[in-house]
C-alpha cells in the first residue's frame, strides 16, 4: 500500500477533529438519536473502531446515520468521517489491487470515489441490515470491477503478432508475484476470483479471514509467508502457536464458504473439491 494512502488518511483523521466542524456534528445530533448520545465525532469513531464487545445495533445505527448525513449534504466533512471509520476495510483492500495497470497514486483515489460512490447510493432508508457489511462487499465489487475492465483494455491495446512478440523488449504483464507461480495467472483473473468470493461468499467471512483466504487461494501463498509478511517481527517462540491458530481459521473459513461455492466445482473434483485440473499438492503447500 502507498504511502500517500496512509498520509491520506492521517490527514483526514486530523481534518473530522478539527473545531470548525463542530457546529455541523450539532447539528446532526437533533436529527439522529443515535448521534445524540455522542458530543463529539471522536466518540462516535471510537465506537466505530472498537472491534470488541460493542453492541451490533449501536454501530448500525451510528454508520446509517452518517450515511444518511452525507447523502442528504453531501461535503467533506461527513465524508471525511466515513472515510476514517471505513479506513481498515479501505486500507485491506488498497492493499488487495496490484499491478501496474493504473499508477499507484490513481489507484488510491479509485479506493476512495468508489466507496463514496457506494455510500451515495446506498438505500439507507430501506430493510437492509449489515451496513458495514454490505458497504465493504459493494466497494471491492466496483473496484475491482475498474481494474479489470482497465486491464482487459490495456492488454487489447498491447496485443501484438505471436510471431514477432519473442523480438520485443517488453516487460511482463500483466504482473504476477514472484513468491508463487499458483494461484491465477494474472490479475484480471485475481479480480474476478475475488469478485466471486465477495459475492458468493462475502458474508461468511470477517475482513482479516477474506484477506487470508485471498491470499492462499487466489494469490497461492503459503500460510507461513502470509505470516512473515503480516508480522514480520513476531518472536520465533510464537510462530507455532499463532501459525496453528491461523490454520485452524483457514479449515473454517473453507468449510464455511465450500457450500455456497458448491455448484461451481468442477465434475473431476479432488478430495479438497478443487479441480483434479489444479497441482494437487496446492492444499498440502497451502498449509505446509
Amino acid at each position: 500500500m502507498s504511502t500517500t494512502f496512509r498520509r491520506l488518511f492521517k490527514d483526514l483523521r486530523a481534518e473530522v477533529r478539527a473545531s470548525k466542524h463542530t457546529a455541523c456534528f450539532q447539528d446532526a445530533r437533533c436529527r439522529h438519536a443515535a448521534l445524540a448520545r455522542h458530543h463529539t465525532i471522536a466518540s462516535v469513531l471510537g465506537i466505530l473502531a472498537d472491534e470488541g464487545k460493542k453492541p451490533y445495533a449501536e454501530k448500525e445505527a451510528l454508520t446509517r446515520a452518517l450515511i444518511a448525513e452525507q447523502q442528504a449534504s453531501p461535503n467533506s466533512f461527513w465524508a471525511s468521517v466515513l472515510l476514517v471509520a471505513f479506513y481498515p476495510m479501505l486500507s485491506r483492500l488498497r492493499h488487495r489491487i496490484w499491478g501496474d495497470t493504473i499508477p499507484t497514486e490513481d489507484l488510491d483515489q479509485l479506493v476512495v470515489t468508489c466507496f463514496l460512490a457506494v455510500v451515495d447510493e446506498y438505500p439507507v432508508d430501506g430493510r437492509l441490515d449489515r451496513t458495514a457489511l454490505r458497504l465493504r462487499q459493494r466497494t471491492e465489487r466496483r473496484v475491482f470491477g475498474v481494474v479489470r475492465r482497465e486491464q482487459e483494455e490495456r492488454q487489447q491495446v498491447t496485443s501484438v503478432d505471436p510471431d514477432t512478440f519473442e523480438d520485443l523488449e517488453v516487460e511482463r504483464w500483466p504482473e504476477v508475484r514472484d513468491e508463487s507461480p499458483r494461484g491465477p495467472r494474472n490479475a484480471a483473473e485475481a479480480a474476478d476470483v475475488v469478485s466471486l468470493l465477495v459475492e458468493r461468499a462475502g458474508d461468511k467471512l470477517d475482513g482479516e479471514t477474506f484477506d487470508l483466504v485471498t491470499a492462499t487461494i487466489v494469490c497461492g501463498r503459503r500460510i507461513p509467508v502470509f505470516l512473515d509478511r503480516l508480522l514480520p517481527d513476531l518472536p520465533s517462540d510464537e510462530k507455532d502457536r499463532v501459525y496453528q491458530r491461523v490454520k485452524r481459521r483457514h479449515s473454517r473459513a473453507l468449510k464455511r464458504i465450500r457450500p455456497v461455492l458448491e455448484h461451481l466445482r468442477c465434475p473431476c473434483k479432488d478430495h479438497e473439491g478443487l479441480c483434479s485440473g489444479r497441482d494437487p499438492e496446492l492444499q498440502e503447500d497451502i498449509e505446509r
